[in-house]
């Protein structure tokens, strides 16, 4: 039987990664109400409980969100992205790793504009195809380009595209959103698993400063780092 925490997110380093990305939200969020897109089993959603007044998670399966409630007092809606309708608009609308794999990106951004307070802000993280992993696969021969889509990513994980800091703009750009401020999260110079393995033999306190110290060396090298975000507004 799969886990459905291993299905939303690969290995624990992985759970680490998600758990910073919620931060980054957080920092990069504003007003008192969130709309979580993109939510599955709510594991990192409630995070936003400690800036937002009113939170509420969106997710299209509903045996995600049945493990998701009751562990807060975050809302959780059974939608898609690119067809809920809420009667209410958000200060901040905010998904993590999820514009990768839905049909249509633009309809599911421009839905987001309907239900965003003015001067709110939507935020987006996806992977970054020009990251340094994914260059070092391509010199070392396991990618045959910074654009591949493995059969597992495709297959298991849902993964329809890859994004550049250049093409995510540009799919701003088609939605009709200003992006009003960009950035890379995590300089990660090894894959996942490896650093799992680095981090489980060095313990917790160790860890701890090993990510901080990853967020904080990426912080200047957005091209390289793992994931991206832009914060947008509508136009």
């Amino acid at each position: 039987m799969i886990d459905k925490a291993d299905i939303v997110r690969v290995n624990e380093f992985d759970q680490w990664v998600g758990k910073l990305q919620t931060l980054k939200a957080i920092e990069l969020g504003r007003g008192k109400s969130l709309l979580d897109i993109g939510c599955g089993i709510g594991m990192f959603t409630p995070l936003f409980l400690k800036k937002f007044k009113r939170v509420v998670g969106l997710d299209p399966s509903e045996e995600y969100l049945k493990e998701a409630r009751g562990k807060s007092k975050v809302e959780y809606i059974v939608g898609w992205g690119e067809t809920f309708k809420l009667n209410e608009k958000f200060d901040t609308i905010t998904m993590n790793m999820l514009l990768e794999h839905v049909d249509n990106p633009t309809k599911l951004l421009k839905n987001c504009k309907k239900h965003l307070k003015k001067n709110g802000r939507i935020i987006i993280q996806v992977p970054n195809a020009n990251s340094i992993t994914r260059r070092i696969g391509v010199i070392m021969g396991l990618i045959d380009s910074i654009n591949n889509i493995s059969d597992k990513e495709r297959n298991f994980y849902g993964h329809q595209r890859v994004y550049t800091m250049k093409t995510l703009k540009q799919e701003m750009k088609k939605a009709g959103l200003k992006v009003i401020k960009s950035g890379g999260l995590l300089y990660k110079p090894l894959p996942n698993e490896l650093l799992l393995y680095i981090c489980k033999r060095n313990g917790k306190i160790w860890t701890d400063k090993f990510l901080k110290a990853l967020v904080e060396f990426g912080n200047d090298k957005t091209e390289d780092c793992a994931d991206l975000y832009v914060v947008c507004t509508s136009k």
